[in-house]
């Protein structure tokens, strides 16, 4: 026997003439931008399954509201992202019709399909959807709070393999957003208090205590609720609560063990919090129940590049650009793991990627004229900090290098305005002092090099003193050879660490993800033979790894 849930099939337009219009590896980059979008949207509306394949989209909701709900924010969603989406902003169009039905599924190869007559009715509903709009069954209208919606009828149509001979359609035509997010509670369910929790995803009130509290009135209602834990875990770790955040989300996979958006979103956090062993086996988890799960194949994959397993963060890398392949941190990040497995060309052609997908992507920006600084191509590195700083004003790690780059070629005045930008933003980092100072000796400002060096000194961990002071006195102070085979990557996280940042402000510092400093930090200790973070800043100090 089955189980019965409310099912919502959704489909691209194929009809729809921008497809013959549009190069096959746009379309299916399209695609895969609408398969994201449409997925992690049922994440937040609590979807207990999804399928995706070459005529449709299942979702499958425990709950006839949160399907019909899901179904309209899909359809806004997508045409929204025509705008916010850079691939989707030149191509016309492509129209959803979505179709809802209650009715019986049967579980066929676990974690795998479902099929069943419901879902062959609702595939027939989406079929005979206008495009951008919601058709439902008697069924589903049967069963939601039908003062939150407006209804049409539509027409009545023959579906194969209905008892019914004609089963009307009805057209979703407007939700009531205002009793839906009204103040008036008495009577409200535990769905009703999760989906007025659900409908401020993506509002100004995301991740707000409104937010918190109604997931923790529905669990009130109904502690047996894993997916109010689940997005009440999200809200609380975005709220800096994390032991608020692992208990919920331990809860969510008690009660559904099944539920990879739990699995990834505890991996995420037990990551960020050191637990790496036990992140792996949430990540894994995640992947045997959806193995085409997009986050979770990016999240191991960095995990994996921080554990130093190059290998296997590559793998799943390149497992996530095959199911999304416009996804520009992935490219990014992917181009960093190119670099520290010394490839600088594929490198160059990934970050190229990130660029052409988000032009206004800061921190590829700098990464890209970090790398072509390296390989000899100041003018290229110049352009790209020189955008990078457009972009993000405050972004002082663009600022000490481009004005490295600038005194490189003589325009010191130039290059003193961006280290006293630099220094504006991080008035605390040697580094910078130390640059600016021999900036001002060079331009016969000796008091201000002293002055600067001085900033230096005082800002320095102990063992670096020495080897400032010894690069002071040289006549040619200024960088020095990096002999260790660190990346460029590494020199900077390794310049941070030394002067006491915790792998949080590297990270802030540098716009790098946790799980990225963790990575730089382990290969910085491999290299340098350090056994901690102080050992290998007494080992930077002493080789003049870090002033440059």
């Amino acid at each position: 026997m089955g189980t019965y849930f409310a099912i919502v099939f959704s489909q691209l337009d194929r009809d729809a003439s921008v497809w013959a219009r549009t190069p096959r590896d746009r379309m299916a980059a399209t695609i895969a931008e609408y398969k994201y979008l449409a997925e992690s949207v049922a994440s937040q509306y609590g979807s207990l399954h999804r399928n995706f394949t070459a005529d449709g989209h299942l979702f499958l909701f425990e709950d006839a509201d949160a399907a019909v709900r899901f179904s309209l924010k899909l359809i806004e969603t997508w045409r929204a992202s025509g705008e916010l989406i850079p691939l989707l902003t030149d191509l016309p169009h492509v129209p959803l019709r979505v179709g809802c039905h209650f009715g019986e599924c049967t579980l066929m190869v676990e974690g795998e399909w479902w099929t069943g007559r419901g879902i062959a009715l609702a595939r027939q509903v989406a079929g005979a959807a206008r495009p951008d709009t919601v058709y439902l069954t008697g069924s589903v209208l049967d069963l939601v709070d039908l003062p939150l919606y407006r209804f049409e009828e539509a027409e009545s149509s023959a579906l194969e393999g209905d008892h019914l001979p004609h089963r009307p359609l009805y057209r979703v035509a407007e939700l009531h957003e205002a009793p839906a997010a009204s103040s008036v509670t008495d009577g409200m369910t535990a769905g009703a208090w999760f989906l007025k929790a659900a409908a401020l995803i993506g509002t100004s009130n995301e991740n707000s205590q409104q937010e918190s509290d109604c997931y923790q009135e529905a669990l009130r209602l109904r502690p047996d609720y894993p997916q109010a834990h689940n997005n009440l875990a999200v809200v609380l770790k975005a709220r800096g609560e994390e032991a608020a955040a692992a208990e919920h989300y331990r809860e969510a996979l008690r009660l559904r063990p099944d539920y990879p958006e739990a699995h990834y979103n505890h991996a995420v956090l037990l990551h960020a919090r050191g637990s790496v062993a036990s992140a792996a086996e949430h990540y894994c988890e995640a992947l045997r129940l959806q193995a085409d799960y997009v986050d979770a194949h990016y999240g191991y994959a960095n995990l994996l590049r921080a554990g130093g397993d190059l290998a296997g963060a590559k793998e799943h890398y390149c497992q996530t650009l095959r199911l999304r392949p416009d996804y520009a941190e992935v490219h990014n990040n992917y181009a960093i793991l190119l670099e520290d497995m010394a490839q600088p060309a594929r490198a160059r052609e990934h970050y190229r990627e990130a660029l052409r997908i988000r032009p206004d992507y800061a921190e590829a920006l700098y990464n890209y004229a970090f790398l072509r600084d390296n390989e000899g191509d100041p003018e290229e590195a110049e352009k790209h900090y020189w955008e990078a700083l457009r972009l993000r004003p405050d972004y002082p790690e663009a600022h000490n290098n481009l004005a490295i780059l600038l005194q490189s070629k003589g325009d010191l005045n130039g290059a003193e305005v961006h280290y006293q930008e630099a220094l504006g933003l991080r008035h605390d980092d040697p580094e910078t002092h130390y640059n600016y100072a021999l900036l001002l000796k060079a331009k016969g400002d000796q008091a201000g090099a002293e002055e600067h060096l001085h900033m230096a000194y005082e800002l320095a961990p102990m063992e670096w003193v020495v080897a400032l002071q010894e690069r002071a006195g040289s006549p040619k102070a200024g960088p020095l050879l990096n002999t260790t085979g660190l990346t460029p990557r590494e020199l900077q996280v390794l310049r941070l660490i030394a002067v006491g940042r915790s792998n949080r402000e590297v990270g802030e510092e540098l716009v790098i993800s946790l799980s990225t400093v963790a990575h730089h930090v382990t290969n910085i200790l491999n290299k340098t033979g350090a056994a901690n973070r102080t050992e290998a800043a007494a080992y930077a100090a002493h080789h003049g790894l870090v002033f440059r």
